[in-house]
């Protein structure tokens, strides 16, 4: 018997046999980078479209390449507010709401200046200029269109993950990899200060797209590139200190407002030794499962979770 997308997405993830294999292109871990995609466009004679966004090396949503491959899912996508804008600079750099100037170097974007000082205070901490999640985005309309996709689509719904950063991504950028490494091992009150912070941020921006989209959704997009090639970023003792508590309220309140839906989370690289710790925050699916990384294949990945 054949599914409807929604089904066949469904029983995947609950980990029931489906007709065929869900397909996923455009999402946070399955975006497209942009040579990829306008190589792929102009494959299928497809005429040209705007990008979605900008800032990143991964630009563009286009339904007509979905319909092509029968893919199973379809983004919704919240909305930037007037203020969260992307400034240029003559050098190709830009630099967002949250002050972070960055650069694109091949197919990744790396920060280049970070506007906190490599060892903040407290007071630099409380005198930063913050975004709020109603100046980063607005959900005006999202609840209608939800309705409307869930009620004459069959498709699995998304909220596209708003805030590609997680939190140890966040603090990265924020004041420089080496230096919030050290942070949270020397100043580790100013280091959970600074992550309440980008929390509060992150529930109140969730909180905003979810009271509209939530009831309508089949997945809920977070992400945190918490893993390298061979092991964690940070230890284990470290992502449990820091990070795991503030995924905990975060994926909470993810599922309070989408009580239905399945938390995809986005991490590369080898994260089998916080495979339980994830599943306990509640995420429900990992993406990708990087394979190249060791102890990532999949019967290490099976007997770590059971």
């Amino acid at each position: 018997m054949s599914l409807s997308h929604r089904e066949r997405v469904i029983l995947a993830l609950s980990r029931r046999q489906p007709d065929r294999t869900p397909i996923d292109l455009m999402g946070n871990a399955t975006m497209l980078l942009d040579n990829t995609y306008l190589r792929l466009r102009d494959h299928l004679g497809l005429e040209p479209i705007p990008p979605v966004r900008s800032g990143t090396s991964a630009n563009y949503y286009d339904e007509r390449i979905l319909e092509a491959f029968d893919a199973d899912f379809r983004r919704i996508f919240l909305k930037r507010s007037p203020q969260n804008t992307v400034t240029w600079h003559e050098d190709g750099s830009f630099t967002d709401a949250w002050s972070i100037r960055s650069i694109e170097a091949g197919i990744f974007i790396n920060a280049i200046e970070h506007p906190l000082p490599p060892s903040p205070t407290m007071d630099d901490l409380a005198n930063f200029a913050w975004p709020t999640a109603a100046g980063l985005h607005n959900a005006e309309g999202l609840g209608a269109h939800a309705a409307r996709l869930a009620g004459e689509t069959d498709y699995a719904l998304v909220a596209r993950n708003p805030l590609s950063p997680g939190f140890l991504d966040r603090g990265c950028a924020l004041i420089g990899m080496a230096n919030f490494f050290m942070l949270m091992h020397d100043e580790p009150e100013i280091a959970d200060a600074l992550l309440d912070h980008v929390l509060e941020i992150y529930l109140g921006v969730y909180t905003l797209f979810l009271q509209e989209v939530g009831p309508y959704v089949t997945m809920v997009e977070v992400a945190d590139d918490l893993g390298a090639e061979r092991s964690l970023l940070i230890s284990p003792a470290m992502y449990r200190r820091y990070i795991k508590p503030r995924e905990r309220i975060l994926y909470q309140r993810i599922h309070e407002l989408a009580p239905d839906a399945f938390i995809i989370h986005h991490t590369d690289g080898n994260v089998v030794s916080i495979l339980p710790d994830l599943i306990e925050v509640g995420v429900n699916v990992l993406n990708p499962v990087q394979t190249s990384s060791r102890d990532m294949g999949a019967a290490g990945l099976k007997g770590a979770v059971r």
